[in-house]
This record gives C-alpha cells, sequence and structure tokens, in this order.
C-alpha cells in the first residue's frame, strides 16, 4: 500500500455559487475591505501563510485577506486556480516553481551520498540554485516595499516545505499566518477528544530516540503519524512494539468533504480493512482513546425533517482565526452553546439567536457513577458530580428538542475542540443524533506560528508531543520537542519535571495569548534560566511551554 501526494487545497464538495457567496461575505464581514494603498502604508514583509488541509472553506479570514494584501504570491498553479472563489490574483505577481525547494537546505552538497543526492530528479546543487533564487527574488520584492506571501498546505510549522524560508530569510523577520493542520481535519472525522498527542512521521534516522517504537506503548497517549507512505512497513512496525488490540485507525483526505475516509480497527484487523480503499494523504493514529471514537460510517445522515447538532472549533485568539465552515454554521444555526468568552469574541455573528450561556464545561463525571467516585475526586471540581449529571441531561434534552423540530444546533468551543477539549463528551452524549465535527485551529497551531518555526524540525527530534501537567512526567523521558498545555499546572512543576530529562541549556520558550495579535508574545530562554525570567509574575491562563532544540536549529530535516 503505497501513497501519492495531491494537493491538500480544494473545492469544498462543488456546492457552487451559494457557498462561494456564503464564504466571500464571512470573510469581508470579519475583516472588512482591504484599505486603499494598503501596500504603501505598510512596509514590505515576508509571511508563510497556511492554508489548511482540504476544503477552501477550512480556510481562516486571516488567510485570506493576507493573500488578498500580498503584491508577489508563490504558489503552484493549482492553487491559484482554486483560491479564484475567494481572492483575486489579479494584478498580483504570482510565481510558481518555488514551494517544493526544500531539499538539501542547509547541507553541504559535497557531503550528500550519492543515494542521497536527488530528489524529484533534481540534484543537490540544483536544489540550492532554487533556494539562492527563491531568497533573491523575495529580498528584491521586499525591498521595495512589497508585501510577499509563500502558500504552503496545513499548518505550515509541522512537516511544512516552507519552514526552510522563515530561516533563510529571518533577518527580515519573517511572520506564519496559521492554517489548520491536517490533524486537526483528521480529529473531527473520527469525532473523539484527545488529550497527550504524539505528532511523529516513520522516519529512521540512526541515533534518533523518537522512534515509532520508542514512542508507542503509552496508554495515555494517541500517536499520529504523518506521512505513512508505505503502509504495510508502518503497520509491521507498529505491530511487533503494540499488544494485539491496540485500536487504530487511518484517516484519508481529512477535511475533504465527500472524499473523508475513516477506517478503524486495531493491530490484528486493520490490514485487511484498508485492502482496496484509496488511502491518498492518510494519516495514521494509534492510541487507546480511539475506541471511544464516535465515527458511524453505517449512521445514516439524519431522518427527514430532523436536524442537526454541530461541535464547532472556534479556533483561538482573535476572530479571523476562525475557519469559514465554523462561521457558516453559526449563520445557520437555530440554537447555539456559547460561554461567555466566545458570545463576545462573536457577538455580531451570534447577534438575534438563541444562544445559552453555562453548558460549555460540563465533562467532569460524565458517565460517572457518582456513589463510586471518592472525596478526591469531587473536590477537585467546583460543582458536584450530581450537579455536572443534571446539567448534562438538561444539554441532552435540549439539543434532542431542538433537533426533533428541525433545528440546527451548534455547540461553539474554542480552539480544537477535540485536543482538550471541555466539550468532546457532548459527542458521547449524544449517540443517536446525525452530528457533525468542525475542526478549529488550535492554540497549538496559532503558537507554532507565533514562534515561526517548524517544530517536527529539531536537530535531534523530527517528533512533537503535546502534554499537560498530568503526564509531562512520563512524555519528558522521550526528550523530543514538546508542547506543555499549561493549564493552572504550577510553573515549577514543568520546569522541575523537564529538568530530570533535559540538559538545562535545552532552549525553551512560552507564548503567551497566542492568536491575539495585539496580545501576542512570545518569551524565550533556557531550561535552567527560565524559572528566573517568569519569577514575580503572574502568567496568564492562555500560555503555552515550549522545550527543544527546533527553537535554535538552522538545518530542518
Amino acid at each position: 500500500m503505497k501513497f501519492r501526494a495531491t494537493s491538500p487545497l480544494r473545492w469544498a464538495g462543488g456546492r457552487g455559487l451559494a457557498l462561494v457567496a456564503a464564504m466571500a461575505l464571512a470573510v469581508a464581514l470579519l475583516v472588512g475591505p482591504v484599505p486603499a494603498g494598503a501596500a504603501e502604508a505598510n512596509p514590505g514583509g515576508y509571511q508563510l501563510v497556511g492554508l489548511g488541509p482540504g476544503d477552501l472553506d477550512l480556510m481562516t479570514p486571516r488567510q485570506v485577506r493576507a493573500i488578498a494584501e500580498a503584491d508577489v504570491v508563490f504558489c503552484d498553479a493549482k492553487t491559484r486556480d482554486l483560491l479564484a472563489p475567494l481572492v483575486d490574483l489579479m494584478g498580483k505577481r504570482v510565481i510558481e516553481g518555488y514551494n517544493l525547494a526544500f531539499p538539501f537546505y542547509g547541507q553541504d552538497c559535497a557531503k550528500v551520498s550519492p543515494e542521497a543526492g536527488k530528489r524529484w530528479g533534481k540534484t543537490c546543487a540544483e536544489f540550492k540554485k532554487m533556494q539562492a533564487d527563491f531568497t533573491a527574488l523575495v529580498r528584491q520584492e521586499v525591498g521595495q516595499g512589497k508585501r510577499v506571501v509563500m502558500l504552503s498546505g496545513g499548518d505550515p510549522t509541522i512537516y511544512g516545505p516552507g519552514v526552510w524560508t522563515l530561516l533563510a530569510l529571518k533577518d527580515l523577520n519573517p511572520k506564519v499566518v496559521p492554517g489548520l493542520s491536517a490533524f486537526n481535519a483528521a480529529n473531527a472525522a473520527l469525532k473523539v477528544g484527545l488529550g497527550e498527542v504524539i505528532i511523529t512521521a516513520p522516519f529512521q534516522k540512526d541515533g534518533r530516540a523518537d522512534t515509532l517504537e520508542n514512542l508507542s506503548g503509552h496508554d495515555k497517549a494517541t500517536l499520529v503519524i504523518f506521512m505513512p507512505r508505505d503502509l504495510e512497513a508502518l503497520l509491521e512496525r507498529l505491530a511487533r512494539v503494540n499488544p494485539p488490540d491496540m485500536t487504530v485507525a487511518v484517516v484519508a483526505n481529512a477535511g475533504m468533504r465527500g472524499h473523508e475516509r475513516v477506517i478503524l480497527g486495531d493491530m490484528v484487523d486493520i490490514k485487511s480493512k484498508l485492502s482496496g480503499q484509496d488511502l491518498r494523504n492518510s494519516l495514521v493514529y494509534l492510541g487507546r482513546d480511539l475506541a471511544r471514537s464516535q465515527h458511524r460510517p453505517e449512521k445514516p445522515g439524519g431522518q427527514p425533517g430532523q436536524g442537526k447538532f454541530y461541535l464547532v472549533g472556534m479556533g483561538p485568539g482573535d476572530p479571523d482565526l476562525a475557519t469559514l465552515r465554523a462561521l457558516e454554521v453559526i449563520k445557520k444555526a437555530d440554537l447555539v452553546f456559547a460561554g461567555r468568552d466566545l458570545q463576545v469574541r462573536f457577538a455580531s455573528e451570534l447577534a438575534g439567536k438563541r444562544v445559552l450561556d453555562g453548558y460549555h464545561r460540563l465533562f467532569p463525571f460524565f458517565g460517572k457513577d457518582c456513589a463510586k467516585l471518592s472525596e478526591q475526586e469531587k473536590a477537585r471540581e467546583r460543582m458536584s458530580c450530581e450537579e455536572y449529571q443534571r446539567k448534562q441531561a438538561e444539554f441532552v434534552a435540549l439539543t434532542h428538542q431542538a433537533v426533533a423540530q428541525g433545528q440546527t444546533v451548534a455547540m461553539l468551543d474554542s480552539g480544537d475542540p477535540l485536543v482538550y477539549g471541555p466539550c468532546s463528551w457532548t459527542l458521547a452524549a449524544l449517540p443517536e443524533l446525525d452530528t457533525e465535527v468542525v475542526p478549529g485551529l488550535s492554540c497549538f497551531n496559532a503558537a507554532n506560528a507565533a514562534l515561526a518555526r517548524g517544530v517536527t524540525e529539531g536537530e535531534t527530534s523530527h517528533s512533537v508531543l503535546l502534554a499537560s501537567g498530568w503526564t509531562v512526567d512520563e512524555m519528558a523521558r522521550h526528550r523530543a520537542t514538546m508542547v506543555l498545555f499549561t493549564m493552572r499546572t504550577e510553573f515549577q512543576k514543568f520546569v522541575d519535571s523537564l529538568s530530570k530529562h533535559y540538559p538545562p541549556e535545552t532552549p525553551v520558550a512560552i507564548v503567551f495569548e497566542a492568536g491575539f495579535q495585539n496580545e501576542e508574545k512570545v518569551m524565550r530562554g533556557t531550561l535552567g534560566g527560565i524559572m528566573q525570567q517568569v519569577s514575580g509574575q503572574k502568567l496568564p491562563f492562555h500560555h503555552l511551554l515550549y522545550v527543544g532544540d527546533f527553537l535554535t536549529n538552522e538545518k530542518p530535516f
């Protein structure tokens, strides 16, 4: 089973002119018209723009505006044509041929072995010339006050082919416009809430500690494998280090309506289930949490006259990081569940709608027997187990009533609703209804962009681990790149746990208020010195801690 790559950006299921108009209106409402003379009013610069993994409506208004305001756009002809319904590229300089110029960046061609000396029919020297030509073009245009963008599918900081440009042009202070990853879209397809996640690829490099074999075996973590080009070989590797009953999922064409495929199984039967399937653009998931997936391929798409329930990721930070699909769902929703913060951020979109508060963070004790809980478990939460379960039952009753009346119901959640999402329980609570998850940018995607680095491009690690205060001790032993969702955990705990496994000179960064353009900040330091840097400061709730040499590595994979 081999895969071939295809363009990650495509038209949204052929829904035609009505959707074009709806998406264009959503962009206009959120970001307004491009100001006349914007290029003259602002200095030139370079941006790497993520486009998301699938359909056009998984783009965000911020991405659309970055392209609309650009003078020079690096993209291939297919992407240019696909973007036409949203962005008029007429009058811009559009340059093709440089979006896959990354091979051998930072390497000495004289030291490249003959076996590895060619990629896609080009030599190391030819790629070096492409890189030099690209950087010269960008410097020339930026020097003339032009805005230059390179377009990249998915999240450009996760195995993105344009990451090298951020290093080559670092003196220009390049920016990244975050994009939805295939990972976010595949989570939505699987309909399962994830906590700890290990993002990796099936590379086999001598001396690497973060191999598939070493990263397997965490009961509390889900392994997400990008670029599974030879699936048979990958499954054989996984079968050697995982029990037969370990749950496996393959998600193909994540984010592409009408083409998305989800195959769930275990290590014993997954090969037979994959036989004969078209699995281009796939991700492979492995982990115990997948057994809770609410994906039901046999389930009909709802009964005539019935409505539908959407769990909607609204992204982190500013409203222009919500996807066009999310905004479309809000527009048609009859009943919306939203916390106070989201009601403020999306006040104009929610105006005139029935909006209910108080049902956002209700996951504690879902599906548990209150009588069997310890006093310690009960003491952790602000309400009793019985109170939580009463509110959960209220939510289910309200949703069932609305859907039975043919209404569209939306639960809005910040970020990616299935990565540490407090509302993911709603999918399991509504098994008999027609449900859909609208993927959202995670604060992780936005913080990656703030760092303007490839998080999978470490010198000693090509993987990235998403962890929390509950698992930092267990996950840190891999000494891979880590992103820690702090969630009110005492900062000292993270430093103490990390210091058991990483040397004090390990680079670290804290990203505050990721996605809020006027508030976003990055603090950089080392593991041994970061406590002194934050001493005396009250850290805001919205901050992520990054650990790993990707922060200083100048030679990406």
